[in-house]
């Protein structure tokens, strides 16, 4: 004889809710780790490039997603003329189009970037020890 009480019997259930509870859980931490490792960092790079966008001033180095590179030239409402090489090609594009902005004071007067020195790196409890090569 089968014994049909067992399936309605509450002590049963308790197992499957959490079970459900738990599969509802990991997908949750789930997606809380994709926002912290995907979405927030985009999504700040992207208001830093913004944030560029509004500062841009005639002269600052950019690079456009296309890959070149130029000085700016000139400005006006949404597009940007930049001169390309040493015979001043004029090229102008859209700032959505601009990749990346070195700003002016950030270069050398021959267009290169300068280069800023770095903190001297510190360990998880203070400072690092001198290699024994850097002692010599």
């Amino acid at each position: 004889m089968i014994n049909f009480t067992d399936a309605t019997n509450p002590g049963m259930m308790g197992g499957d809710v959490m079970g459900s509870f738990a599969s509802f859980a990991i997908l949750i931490l789930m997606f809380v780790v994709f926002y912290f490792i995907l979405i927030r960092p985009q999504r700040k790079k992207e208001k830093e490039l913004k944030e560029q966008m509004s500062k841009l001033s005639v002269g600052d180095r950019v690079v456009t997603i296309g890959g070149l590179v130029g000085f700016v030239a000139n400005i006006k409402d949404d597009q940007v003329t930049i001169s390309t090489s040493a015979a001043n090609t004029l090229v102008t594009f859209t700032k959505s189009a601009i990749q990346s902005v070195i700003k002016r004071d950030q270069l050398n007067p021959d267009g290169t970037v300068k280069k800023v020195e770095e903190p001297a790196k510190t360990g998880f409890f203070g400072k690092k020890k001198a290699k024994k090569e850097d002692e010599e």
